[in-house]
């Protein structure tokens, strides 16, 4: 027979999710891959391809913030932006434009409707996007 010895391991504890984020971009490369970024640094991430399943994403289960494109089918991201601004429950909510665009007519009018930030994709890094989001939660 064989000596028993004691087995111990490790079990990975669950920790409540850091923050509820929403990415709405209609590239799948490009909504999975800061999907995939966000999940790994503790956020909870559910994904909407279009402005009208951002819509509808937010009204089912509104999240502590929104990462939201410009140019989408159905309804772009200024349309979604300002719908969000219009309602009660939603005008509070952090929302970072991640775009391609960087015309400063865009910026300057997602501001004025509430965007907290206007990020170009070709100068963010997912990472450190994701290092960024309980900053951006935290001040709404």
């Amino acid at each position: 027979m064989f000596p028993v010895q004691e087995c111990r391991f490790r079990v990975a504890e669950r920790r409540a999710p850091i923050a509820k984020v929403l990415v709405v971009d209609d590239d799948l490369i490009v909504s999975e891959m800061y999907r995939l970024a966000l999940s790994r640094a503790g956020h909870d991430v559910q994904v909407a391809n279009d402005g009208v399943a951002a819509l509808e994403s937010v009204s089912n289960s509104p999240p502590d913030i929104v990462f939201l494109d410009i140019r989408m089918p159905k309804k772009d991201g200024m349309e979604v932006l300002r719908d969000l601004a219009a309602a009660d429950i939603t005008r509070s909510m952090p929302v970072i434009m991640l775009s391609n665009y960087d015309e400063p007519g865009l910026v300057r009018e997602s501001i004025r409707l509430g965007a907290k930030e206007y990020l170009v994709k070709a100068g963010t890094n997912p990472a450190d996007l994701a290092r960024l989001v309980s900053q951006w939660v935290d001040a709404a």
